[in-house]
Protein backbone atom coordinates (compact mmCIF):
# COMPACT_ATOMS: atom_id res chain seq x y z
CA UNK A 1 0.00 0.00 0.00
CA UNK A 2 1.44 3.43 -0.82
CA UNK A 3 0.25 5.06 2.20
CA UNK A 4 1.95 2.73 4.46
CA UNK A 5 5.51 3.70 5.86
CA UNK A 6 7.66 0.40 6.31
CA UNK A 7 9.88 1.04 9.52
CA UNK A 8 13.85 1.76 9.08
CA UNK A 9 15.54 -1.19 8.72
CA UNK A 10 18.90 -1.91 10.82
CA UNK A 11 21.03 -1.43 8.28
CA UNK A 12 19.14 2.19 6.94
CA UNK A 13 19.42 3.56 10.56
CA UNK A 14 22.94 3.14 10.95
CA UNK A 15 23.98 4.21 7.51
CA UNK A 16 21.60 7.53 7.81
CA UNK A 17 23.35 8.12 11.27
CA UNK A 18 26.68 8.37 9.53
CA UNK A 19 25.94 10.23 7.28
CA UNK A 20 24.45 12.68 9.63
CA UNK A 21 27.60 12.41 11.51
CA UNK A 22 30.04 13.09 8.29
CA UNK A 23 27.49 16.06 7.39
CA UNK A 24 27.92 17.41 10.98
CA UNK A 25 32.10 17.00 11.04
CA UNK A 26 31.97 18.48 7.55
CA UNK A 27 30.16 22.01 9.12
CA UNK A 28 32.64 22.40 11.48
CA UNK A 29 35.34 22.05 9.48
CA UNK A 30 34.16 24.78 7.51
CA UNK A 31 33.31 26.82 10.56
CA UNK A 32 36.41 26.88 11.87
CA UNK A 33 37.94 28.18 8.40
CA UNK A 34 35.64 30.40 8.11
CA UNK A 35 36.65 32.17 11.72
CA UNK A 36 40.43 31.73 11.03
CA UNK A 37 40.01 33.50 7.54
CA UNK A 38 37.51 36.14 9.53
CA UNK A 39 40.60 36.76 12.56
CA UNK A 40 43.14 36.82 9.96
CA UNK A 41 44.80 33.72 10.22
CA UNK A 42 45.55 33.03 6.71
CA UNK A 43 48.94 31.00 7.04
CA UNK A 44 46.47 28.96 9.31
CA UNK A 45 43.54 28.58 7.63
CA UNK A 46 45.70 27.45 4.59
CA UNK A 47 47.53 24.91 6.53
CA UNK A 48 44.18 23.60 8.10
CA UNK A 49 42.18 23.57 4.31
CA UNK A 50 45.00 21.41 3.19
CA UNK A 51 45.18 19.11 6.21
CA UNK A 52 41.41 18.73 6.65
CA UNK A 53 41.20 18.31 2.56
CA UNK A 54 38.57 21.30 2.14
CA UNK A 55 37.30 22.27 -1.12
CA UNK A 56 35.56 25.32 -2.26
CA UNK A 57 32.36 23.17 -2.93
CA UNK A 58 30.70 24.47 0.50
CA UNK A 59 30.80 28.05 1.92
CA UNK A 60 29.51 28.88 5.24
CA UNK A 61 26.18 31.11 4.72
CA UNK A 62 26.28 34.70 5.33
CA UNK A 63 24.36 34.46 8.65
CA UNK A 64 26.43 32.01 10.37
CA UNK A 65 29.70 31.84 12.21
CA UNK A 66 31.15 30.47 15.36
CA UNK A 67 30.39 33.63 17.48
CA UNK A 68 26.49 33.43 16.78
CA UNK A 69 26.81 29.55 17.50
CA UNK A 70 28.62 30.24 20.87
CA UNK A 71 26.03 33.23 21.64
CA UNK A 72 22.81 31.03 21.13
CA UNK A 73 24.60 27.89 23.31
CA UNK A 74 25.18 30.48 26.13
CA UNK A 75 21.40 31.51 26.20
CA UNK A 76 20.14 28.40 25.88
CA UNK A 77 22.66 26.87 29.17
CA UNK A 78 21.33 30.49 30.91
CA UNK A 79 17.77 29.49 30.22
CA UNK A 80 18.14 25.38 30.99
CA UNK A 81 20.80 25.73 34.41
CA UNK A 82 20.17 28.99 35.66
CA UNK A 83 24.38 29.90 34.81
CA UNK A 84 26.68 30.62 31.91
CA UNK A 85 28.60 27.52 30.59
CA UNK A 86 32.22 26.98 31.20
CA UNK A 87 34.22 26.22 28.72
CA UNK A 88 37.84 26.84 29.11
CA UNK A 89 39.70 26.17 32.45
CA UNK A 90 43.05 26.84 33.74
CA UNK A 91 45.32 23.89 33.51
CA UNK A 92 47.39 23.22 36.85
CA UNK A 93 51.02 23.43 36.91
CA UNK A 94 52.31 19.92 37.54
CA UNK A 95 55.51 20.21 39.62
CA UNK A 96 57.91 18.10 38.17
CA UNK A 97 59.19 14.52 39.64
CA UNK A 98 62.12 14.73 41.95
CA UNK A 99 65.27 13.07 40.96
CA UNK A 100 67.23 11.49 43.70
CA UNK A 101 70.44 14.10 44.59
CA UNK A 102 73.51 12.27 43.03
CA UNK A 103 76.97 12.52 44.01
CA UNK A 104 77.71 15.11 41.41
CA UNK A 105 74.78 17.32 42.58
CA UNK A 106 76.03 17.28 45.87
CA UNK A 107 79.15 17.78 45.13
CA UNK A 108 78.17 21.61 43.55
CA UNK A 109 75.84 22.04 46.58
CA UNK A 110 78.78 21.63 48.68
CA UNK A 111 81.00 24.38 46.35
CA UNK A 112 78.20 26.42 46.71
CA UNK A 113 77.96 26.66 50.21
CA UNK A 114 81.69 27.92 50.92
CA UNK A 115 82.54 30.69 52.01
CA UNK A 116 82.63 33.42 49.04
CA UNK A 117 85.62 36.11 48.63
CA UNK A 118 84.12 39.75 49.63
CA UNK A 119 87.76 41.38 48.44
CA UNK A 120 88.28 43.35 45.85
CA UNK A 121 89.22 42.15 42.54
CA UNK A 122 91.41 43.82 40.01
CA UNK A 123 89.42 43.12 37.11
CA UNK A 124 89.72 44.77 33.25
CA UNK A 125 86.73 48.53 33.44
CA UNK A 126 86.17 47.07 29.58
CA UNK A 127 85.76 43.61 27.88
CA UNK A 128 84.28 42.22 25.12
CA UNK A 129 82.34 39.76 24.11
CA UNK A 130 82.35 37.94 20.53
CA UNK A 131 79.56 35.80 19.21
CA UNK A 132 81.02 32.48 18.59
CA UNK A 133 78.28 30.91 15.46
CA UNK A 134 77.32 33.11 12.78
CA UNK A 135 73.80 31.36 12.82
CA UNK A 136 72.87 33.68 15.13
CA UNK A 137 73.72 36.45 13.05
CA UNK A 138 72.12 34.78 9.92
CA UNK A 139 68.57 33.85 12.83
CA UNK A 140 68.23 37.18 13.42
CA UNK A 141 68.49 38.35 10.04
CA UNK A 142 65.75 36.15 8.74
CA UNK A 143 63.26 36.84 11.34
CA UNK A 144 63.03 40.15 10.07
CA UNK A 145 61.50 39.01 7.57
CA UNK A 146 59.21 36.90 9.27
CA UNK A 147 55.13 38.30 8.37
CA UNK A 148 53.79 37.79 11.54
CA UNK A 149 55.84 40.17 13.52
CA UNK A 150 52.62 41.96 13.54
CA UNK A 151 49.43 40.43 13.79
CA UNK A 152 47.29 40.68 11.61
CA UNK A 153 44.26 40.42 13.61
CA UNK A 154 45.21 43.45 15.17
CA UNK A 155 44.63 45.35 11.82
CA UNK A 156 41.51 44.33 10.73
CA UNK A 157 39.73 43.80 14.41
CA UNK A 158 37.32 47.26 13.33
CA UNK A 159 36.96 46.65 9.75
CA UNK A 160 34.08 45.54 7.84
CA UNK A 161 33.78 41.87 6.25
CA UNK A 162 34.33 43.51 2.60
CA UNK A 163 37.48 45.08 3.98
CA UNK A 164 38.54 41.77 5.51
CA UNK A 165 38.09 40.10 1.93
CA UNK A 166 40.06 42.87 0.44
CA UNK A 167 42.75 42.33 3.47
CA UNK A 168 43.14 38.76 2.19
CA UNK A 169 43.19 39.40 -1.11
CA UNK A 170 45.99 41.63 -0.72
CA UNK A 171 47.72 39.14 2.06
CA UNK A 172 48.58 36.19 -0.54
CA UNK A 173 50.41 39.09 -3.20
CA UNK A 174 52.94 39.58 0.19
CA UNK A 175 55.97 37.54 -1.33
CA UNK A 176 58.85 36.00 0.90
CA UNK A 177 62.43 37.23 0.46
CA UNK A 178 63.79 35.64 -2.60
CA UNK A 179 67.63 33.49 -2.69
CA UNK A 180 68.72 36.46 -5.13
CA UNK A 181 71.83 38.41 -4.09
CA UNK A 182 72.97 41.86 -5.59
CA UNK A 183 76.31 39.32 -6.38
CA UNK A 184 73.75 37.24 -8.63
CA UNK A 185 73.27 40.59 -11.04
CA UNK A 186 76.01 40.58 -13.65
CA UNK A 187 76.43 44.61 -14.24
CA UNK A 188 74.21 47.39 -13.44
CA UNK A 189 76.54 48.59 -10.63
CA UNK A 190 75.26 52.58 -10.88
CA UNK A 191 71.68 50.74 -10.97
CA UNK A 192 72.54 48.53 -7.20
CA UNK A 193 73.87 51.30 -5.72
CA UNK A 194 70.97 53.82 -6.47
CA UNK A 195 68.40 51.03 -4.81
CA UNK A 196 70.63 50.91 -2.12
CA UNK A 197 70.61 54.35 -1.19
CA UNK A 198 67.35 54.55 -2.19
CA UNK A 199 65.65 51.40 -0.20
CA UNK A 200 67.99 49.60 1.68
CA UNK A 201 69.81 52.59 3.51
CA UNK A 202 66.77 54.51 4.72
CA UNK A 203 65.78 51.34 6.22
CA UNK A 204 68.82 50.36 7.93
CA UNK A 205 69.70 53.70 9.07
CA UNK A 206 66.43 55.71 9.69
CA UNK A 207 68.40 58.39 11.63
CA UNK A 208 70.16 59.49 9.06
CA UNK A 209 67.32 60.12 6.44
CA UNK A 210 65.05 62.71 8.31
CA UNK A 211 63.92 65.94 7.24
CA UNK A 212 65.00 67.06 3.76
CA UNK A 213 66.23 63.41 3.45
CA UNK A 214 63.30 61.80 3.59
CA UNK A 215 63.54 58.51 1.74
CA UNK A 216 62.52 59.03 -1.42
CA UNK A 217 59.37 57.63 -2.32
CA UNK A 218 59.48 55.78 -5.33
CA UNK A 219 61.84 54.67 -8.16
CA UNK A 220 61.08 53.44 -11.97
CA UNK A 221 63.09 51.52 -13.65
CA UNK A 222 62.83 51.69 -17.44
CA UNK A 223 65.27 50.08 -20.39
CA UNK A 224 64.73 47.38 -22.71
CA UNK A 225 63.02 43.60 -21.93
CA UNK A 226 65.64 40.86 -20.64
CA UNK A 227 67.81 43.27 -19.05
CA UNK A 228 67.44 42.71 -15.51
CA UNK A 229 65.02 44.79 -14.12
CA UNK A 230 62.72 41.94 -12.40
CA UNK A 231 65.73 40.48 -11.00
CA UNK A 232 66.93 43.86 -9.60
CA UNK A 233 63.48 44.14 -7.95
CA UNK A 234 63.80 40.74 -6.64
CA UNK A 235 66.80 41.07 -5.14
CA UNK A 236 65.72 44.31 -2.99
CA UNK A 237 63.41 41.81 -2.03
CA UNK A 238 66.14 39.82 -0.42
CA UNK A 239 68.46 42.35 0.55
CA UNK A 240 65.90 45.01 1.91
CA UNK A 241 64.26 43.11 5.17
CA UNK A 242 61.21 44.78 3.95
CA UNK A 243 57.52 43.83 3.51
CA UNK A 244 57.38 42.78 -0.30
CA UNK A 245 53.84 43.36 -1.79
CA UNK A 246 53.88 42.05 -5.53
CA UNK A 247 51.17 43.74 -7.44
CA UNK A 248 49.45 43.15 -10.40
CA UNK A 249 46.54 44.24 -12.27
CA UNK A 250 44.37 41.10 -11.50
CA UNK A 251 44.85 42.19 -7.69
CA UNK A 252 43.89 45.84 -8.22
CA UNK A 253 41.28 46.38 -10.65
CA UNK A 254 37.79 44.57 -10.19
CA UNK A 255 34.81 45.04 -12.25
CA UNK A 256 32.31 46.60 -9.46
CA UNK A 257 32.38 50.28 -9.20
CA UNK A 258 34.63 52.02 -6.30
CA UNK A 259 35.77 48.76 -5.76
CA UNK A 260 39.34 48.93 -7.21
CA UNK A 261 39.67 52.55 -5.32
CA UNK A 262 39.20 50.55 -2.07
CA UNK A 263 41.84 48.09 -2.86
CA UNK A 264 44.37 50.63 -3.37
CA UNK A 265 43.52 52.34 -0.04
CA UNK A 266 43.50 49.13 1.52
CA UNK A 267 47.07 48.08 0.13
CA UNK A 268 48.43 51.18 1.66
CA UNK A 269 47.01 50.48 5.13
CA UNK A 270 48.43 47.71 5.35
CA UNK A 271 52.05 48.83 3.79
CA UNK A 272 51.94 51.12 6.40
CA UNK A 273 50.62 48.81 9.32
CA UNK A 274 54.04 46.10 7.88
CA UNK A 275 56.47 48.76 7.25
CA UNK A 276 59.34 49.58 6.37
CA UNK A 277 57.10 48.11 3.25
CA UNK A 278 57.96 48.08 -0.83
CA UNK A 279 54.94 47.82 -3.09
CA UNK A 280 56.45 46.51 -6.52
CA UNK A 281 54.32 47.18 -9.62
CA UNK A 282 55.41 45.17 -12.81
CA UNK A 283 54.92 47.18 -15.78
CA UNK A 284 53.51 49.71 -14.48
CA UNK A 285 52.13 51.63 -17.85
CA UNK A 286 49.08 48.82 -17.45
CA UNK A 287 47.57 50.83 -14.62
CA UNK A 288 49.48 54.51 -14.62
CA UNK A 289 49.73 55.33 -18.12
CA UNK A 290 48.72 59.29 -19.47
CA UNK A 291 45.16 60.19 -18.12
CA UNK A 292 44.98 62.38 -21.13
CA UNK A 293 45.25 59.98 -23.97
CA UNK A 294 42.41 59.47 -26.15
CA UNK A 295 39.55 57.14 -25.16
CA UNK A 296 40.14 57.24 -21.41
CA UNK A 297 37.48 55.36 -19.19
CA UNK A 298 36.00 56.76 -15.79
CA UNK A 299 36.71 53.79 -14.06
CA UNK A 300 40.52 54.31 -14.77
CA UNK A 301 40.89 58.00 -14.33
CA UNK A 302 39.43 57.21 -10.65
CA UNK A 303 42.03 53.78 -9.88
CA UNK A 304 44.87 56.64 -11.15
CA UNK A 305 43.63 59.56 -8.77
CA UNK A 306 43.68 56.84 -6.08
CA UNK A 307 46.69 55.66 -6.72
CA UNK A 308 48.03 58.94 -7.14
CA UNK A 309 46.39 60.34 -3.80
CA UNK A 310 48.04 57.87 -1.78
CA UNK A 311 51.49 58.12 -3.18
CA UNK A 312 51.15 61.67 -2.14
CA UNK A 313 48.28 63.14 -0.18
CA UNK A 314 47.38 65.55 2.51
CA UNK A 315 47.10 62.18 5.13
CA UNK A 316 50.88 61.17 6.06
CA UNK A 317 51.46 57.31 7.21
CA UNK A 318 53.31 55.87 9.80
CA UNK A 319 56.83 54.02 8.32
CA UNK A 320 58.45 53.77 5.11
CA UNK A 321 56.37 52.77 2.07
CA UNK A 322 58.10 52.48 -1.04
CA UNK A 323 56.75 52.23 -4.59
CA UNK A 324 59.16 50.14 -6.83
CA UNK A 325 58.17 49.76 -10.40
CA UNK A 326 59.20 48.50 -13.51
CA UNK A 327 58.26 49.43 -17.52
CA UNK A 328 59.40 49.06 -21.09
CA UNK A 329 57.30 51.80 -21.91
CA UNK A 330 57.68 54.80 -19.86
CA UNK A 331 57.17 57.77 -22.37
CA UNK A 332 53.49 56.52 -21.99
CA UNK A 333 53.27 57.32 -18.18
CA UNK A 334 50.96 59.70 -16.71
CA UNK A 335 53.42 62.88 -16.06
CA UNK A 336 51.93 63.34 -12.40
CA UNK A 337 53.14 59.61 -11.95
CA UNK A 338 56.96 60.12 -12.87
CA UNK A 339 56.89 62.73 -10.47
CA UNK A 340 56.04 60.53 -7.43
CA UNK A 341 58.31 58.11 -9.20
CA UNK A 342 61.39 60.14 -7.91
CA UNK A 343 63.79 58.43 -9.11
CA UNK A 344 63.97 57.00 -12.48
CA UNK A 345 66.66 54.69 -13.53
CA UNK A 346 67.72 53.44 -17.16
CA UNK A 347 68.91 49.70 -17.27
CA UNK A 348 70.50 49.33 -20.33
CA UNK A 349 71.80 46.68 -22.37
CA UNK A 350 74.54 44.80 -20.85
CA UNK A 351 78.10 45.73 -22.21
CA UNK A 352 80.95 43.50 -23.22
CA UNK A 353 82.21 42.98 -20.00
CA UNK A 354 79.05 41.83 -18.77
CA UNK A 355 77.96 39.57 -21.45
CA UNK A 356 81.95 37.90 -20.79
CA UNK A 357 80.07 37.29 -17.49
CA UNK A 358 76.80 36.53 -18.33
CA UNK A 359 78.60 33.81 -20.67
CA UNK A 360 80.82 32.37 -17.91
CA UNK A 361 77.64 32.24 -15.58
CA UNK A 362 75.75 30.12 -17.82
CA UNK A 363 78.48 28.18 -19.26
CA UNK A 364 81.09 27.64 -16.74
CA UNK A 365 79.50 25.23 -13.89
CA UNK A 366 80.38 21.92 -13.24
CA UNK A 367 77.79 19.68 -14.90
CA UNK A 368 79.07 21.00 -18.17
CA UNK A 369 82.12 20.86 -20.60
CA UNK A 370 82.94 23.32 -23.16
CA UNK A 371 84.98 21.66 -26.13
CA UNK A 372 87.48 22.87 -27.65
CA UNK A 373 88.12 25.49 -25.28
CA UNK A 374 85.89 28.40 -25.52
CA UNK A 375 86.74 32.02 -25.72
CA UNK A 376 84.17 33.95 -23.95
CA UNK A 377 85.00 37.06 -25.29
CA UNK A 378 85.06 36.00 -29.27
CA UNK A 379 81.09 35.06 -27.64
CA UNK A 380 80.48 38.54 -26.02
CA UNK A 381 81.70 40.59 -29.37
CA UNK A 382 79.60 38.34 -31.78
CA UNK A 383 76.81 39.40 -29.34
CA UNK A 384 76.59 42.96 -29.43
CA UNK A 385 73.33 44.26 -28.91
CA UNK A 386 71.82 41.36 -26.73
CA UNK A 387 70.40 41.51 -23.71
CA UNK A 388 71.08 38.98 -20.73
CA UNK A 389 67.94 36.85 -21.07
CA UNK A 390 68.51 36.98 -25.10
CA UNK A 391 71.75 35.38 -23.83
CA UNK A 392 70.85 33.12 -21.23
CA UNK A 393 68.81 31.81 -24.51
CA UNK A 394 71.71 31.37 -26.69
CA UNK A 395 73.05 29.22 -24.11
CA UNK A 396 69.95 26.73 -23.62
CA UNK A 397 69.62 26.66 -27.04
CA UNK A 398 73.08 25.46 -27.15
CA UNK A 399 72.86 22.88 -24.59
CA UNK A 400 69.38 21.93 -26.50
CA UNK A 401 71.99 20.75 -29.62
CA UNK A 402 73.69 18.29 -27.06
CA UNK A 403 70.10 16.79 -25.70
CA UNK A 404 69.27 16.86 -29.05
CA UNK A 405 71.38 14.66 -30.00
CA UNK A 406 71.54 12.28 -27.10
CA UNK A 407 67.09 11.94 -27.02
CA UNK A 408 66.99 9.43 -29.35
CA UNK A 409 69.28 6.73 -28.00
CA UNK A 410 68.35 7.23 -24.89
CA UNK A 411 66.77 4.28 -22.64
CA UNK A 412 65.11 5.06 -19.95
CA UNK A 413 65.21 7.54 -17.50
CA UNK A 414 68.55 9.00 -17.29
CA UNK A 415 70.34 9.68 -13.71
CA UNK A 416 70.55 13.88 -13.20
CA UNK A 417 73.04 13.49 -10.37
CA UNK A 418 75.71 11.88 -12.89
CA UNK A 419 74.74 13.90 -15.75
CA UNK A 420 77.61 15.36 -17.71
CA UNK A 421 76.93 17.93 -20.76
CA UNK A 422 79.15 18.41 -22.98
CA UNK A 423 78.62 21.55 -25.11
CA UNK A 424 80.80 22.32 -28.70
CA UNK A 425 81.37 25.79 -29.86
CA UNK A 426 79.99 25.02 -33.25
CA UNK A 427 76.94 25.08 -31.04
CA UNK A 428 76.93 27.86 -29.43
CA UNK A 429 77.50 29.49 -32.42
CA UNK A 430 74.50 27.97 -34.14
CA UNK A 431 72.64 29.41 -31.58
CA UNK A 432 73.78 32.57 -31.51
CA UNK A 433 72.88 32.61 -35.46
CA UNK A 434 69.52 30.84 -34.71
CA UNK A 435 68.34 33.35 -31.77
CA UNK A 436 68.26 37.14 -32.35
CA UNK A 437 67.93 40.30 -30.13
CA UNK A 438 64.33 41.25 -29.29
CA UNK A 439 65.40 44.39 -27.27
CA UNK A 440 68.01 46.23 -29.69
CA UNK A 441 66.33 48.58 -31.99
CA UNK A 442 64.61 50.30 -28.22
CA UNK A 443 67.56 51.02 -26.28
CA UNK A 444 67.83 54.14 -28.32
CA UNK A 445 64.44 55.35 -27.23
CA UNK A 446 64.76 54.32 -23.96
CA UNK A 447 68.12 56.40 -24.06
CA UNK A 448 66.48 59.37 -25.60
CA UNK A 449 63.79 59.60 -23.00
CA UNK A 450 66.36 59.07 -19.94
CA UNK A 451 68.21 61.99 -21.48
CA UNK A 452 65.06 63.82 -21.63
CA UNK A 453 63.13 62.53 -18.40
CA UNK A 454 65.30 60.62 -16.47
CA UNK A 455 66.52 61.50 -12.70
CA UNK A 456 69.28 58.82 -11.35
Amino acid sequence: MAGVTRPMSQMRKIESKEALFRARKRILKYLVLSFLKQEGFFHAAETFASEAALTGDYEVCDNIDLDIILQDYCSYYLIRFNKQPQFCRKVEEKQPPRRPVTRRARTERAADELPRCDTDVDLPSTFTVTKMFRENEDMSQNARHVLERKPLAGFIAKMSSDKKQLVELLYQDIVMPMDVAWDDIKGLSSAKSLLMESVVYPVRYPEVFTGLLEPWRGVLLHGPPGTGKTMLARAVASESSCTFFNISCSTVINKWRGETEKIIKVLFEMASYYSPSIIFIDEVETIASDRSASGEHEASRRMKAQLLTELDGISKRDGVVFLLANSNMPWVLDPAMLRRLEKRIYIPLPDFKTRVELFEKFLKVGNMELYPKVNFEELAAKTEGYSGSDIKLVCKEALMCTVRKMLPTMNGRGSANNRKDRVQLSDILSAIEKTKPVSKNLAKRHIDWQNEMGCS
